[in-house]
């Protein structure tokens, strides 16, 4: 009887170490499967924050690299090829044609269009004289870009000649200069009336 029990005590409690190793052993496979995934999942987080990172970075490089050839390209086109300068003087009306660098092209004054006296300073007329001697012998304005300075002539007749001009030549740039002096927003000067008494 008491073999027995010994024997009964001795398999219960081998069947107990087996039970219990058999329980650690699902906890440590439950703690691999919970490690697993959190490790799984940290590196998911981390590849997709290291992807998007790396996207954000391309695209700042493609963007930059697309305005460095956008701005390579302005740089090198020609924005404007000549400059037409209309001047208005006192006595003369004259217009030159330069290329961008400043070298000559044509000079028309009014004196060589056998203008003479007031038909010489008269605004716009003068200037649309010289204007239709100089595009009849001139064919260089047709597709180049071309810029137009007005010196000392009235905003009027600027308007009028730029419509004119617009649509014979390709204008892409219009300067205005006033060279005149003005009085500012001072009245002119009253001359004085002297009142003369007779002396006794």
């Amino acid at each position: 009887m008491l073999l027995l029990k010994i024997a009964n005590k001795s398999f219960f409690s081998h069947n107990l170490t087996i039970y219990n190793r058999t329980k650690y052993l699902h906890f440590i496979v439950n703690i691999l499967d919970f490690a697993k995934s959190e490790i799984f999942s940290f590196y998911t987080r981390w590849m997709l924050l290291f992807i998007f990172a790396n996207l954000y970075n391309l695209r700042v490089k493609t963007n930059y690299f697309v305005s460095y050839i956008y701005s390579s390209y302005l740089n090198n086109q020609k924005l404007v090829s000549y400059v037409i300068s209309i001047n208005s003087f006192s006595t003369n009306t004259i217009i030159n044609v330069n290329d961008i660098k400043g070298n000559p092209k044509f000079f028309y004054s009014a004196g060589m269009l056998n203008l003479q006296k007031n038909q010489k300073i008269r605004q716009p007329k003068a200037i649309i004289t010289i204007l239709r001697a100089l595009l009849v012998k001139s064919k260089i304005f047709k597709a180049k870009p071309t810029a137009v300075h007005f010196n000392n002539v009235f905003f009027n007749h600027q308007s009028y000649i730029f419509k004119k001009l617009k649509q014979k030549i390709f204008t892409k740039l219009v300067i205005s200069y006033i060279y005149r002096s003005h009085n500012g927003c001072r009245l002119k000067k009253k001359k004085r009336i002297k009142i003369r008494t007779r002396a006794r």
